[in-house]
């Protein structure tokens, strides 16, 4: 898809730091997929070389991925929603408006992440 494009033209258009490329991967992802696991590996494949690129260590590459795609990987088109909203006996709409606190503990594990890579780099 044209995401990637999208992504890096967006970033660079806009002057923010190449650190941000691997957080928002992971969380664009996780949004597509709904998924942590498949958010990551999708971001991981598809902007790794702009996140070496960058010169962002590997590791700490796959740090801000994964803390990314925290961010919306409970959506309601993915099974964690469905598989907690069960488990906890939630009707839909309950479960619904777990959703921006759910956000916010994933964007809070992002920031995090990211600024410490950002002191570090």
């Amino acid at each position: 898809s044209g995401i990637n494009e999208w992504l890096l033209s967006s970033i660079d258009q806009l002057k923010l730091s190449p650190v941000l490329i691997a957080p928002l991967a992971g969380a664009l992802m996780s949004a597509a997929t709904a998924s942590t696991t498949a958010g990551a590996t999708v971001a991981s494949a598809s902007f790794s070389g702009a996140v070496l690129a960058a010169g962002i260590s590997p590791v700490w590459g796959a740090a801000m991925v994964n803390a990314g795609a925290t961010v919306l990987d409970h959506l309601p088109h993915g099974s964690f929603f469905h598989a907690t909203g069960g488990a906890a006996q939630i009707d839909f709409n309950r479960r619904l408006r777990l959703i921006p606190y759910e956000c916010l503990i994933g964007f809070v594990l992002a920031l995090t992440s990211t600024l410490i890579t950002w002191v570090a780099w």
